[in-house]
């Protein structure tokens, strides 16, 4: 059973609340595994073990590099809210915002926050483009685990970014949209019962 590796990193990285954390993965596997069967939330062809680390442990790696505490996280594009939900998990003095553009997707993600009893987690239905300028300077993270970066959305991350924020995006080999970035620091994160995961880190630069 995969569960064990995510166990393992736990153990690892928040020991004191190892148990409680699985807990709350066991209960958040749940919620999207029986929404998915009615809205294609992540590929129906992943089997259900296949969640604990293709999922979980994917979506946080991020821990290894960035301290989310009380950060306030946009997870763009995030789909069956991966990876905002696992790390709020980790964070819960976080503040988490799930942004996608399908209404159908983010009432389902409302459902698994208030299923799950979180706080400071809530929704965005929208493009990234089309944010309106009270976000801007807003968020410390953001994060992408899924969406391949246009030129048009670069500009509008940085601007929605804190003066010292970060993008993180989760990359694997395809990673022709980092060339719009112009400083990037790329973490490798590899592990067998994932495959290739590369973080790469863009820290928001001023201009004098």
């Amino acid at each position: 059973m995969k569960r064990k590796y995510l166990e393992a990193f736990l153990e690892q990285q928040f020991p004191e609340r190892k148990e409680m954390l699985l807990t709350q993965f066991d209960r958040l596997l749940e919620l999207i595994w029986e929404t998915n069967q009615n809205i294609n939330l992540i590929s129906r062809q992943t089997p259900q073990d296949d969640y604990w680390t293709l999922h979980f442990l994917d979506s946080v790696l991020a821990s290894l590099i960035c301290d989310f505490s009380h950060k306030k996280i946009l997870d763009f594009g995030t789909g069956g809210g991966l990876p905002g939900l696992p790390l709020k998990l980790l964070f819960p003095d976080s503040e988490v915002y799930l942004l996608d553009s399908t209404h159908k997707k983010i009432n389902a993600i409302k459902n698994i926050i208030k299923m799950l009893d979180v706080q400071s987690c809530f929704t965005i239905v929208s493009r990234l483009e089309d944010l309106d300028y009270k976000w801007d300077g807003f968020f410390d993270v953001i994060v992408c685990r899924s969406v391949k970066i246009l030129p048009e959305y670069k500009q509008k991350m940085l601007k929605i970014l804190k003066k010292d924020g970060r993008i993180l995006l989760y990359k694997s080999k395809l990673m022709e949209d980092v060339k719009l970035f112009e400083k990037v620091k790329i973490h490798a994160l590899d592990r067998p019962e994932i495959g290739e995961r590369k973080i790469v880190e863009i820290k928001k630069i001023m201009k004098r």
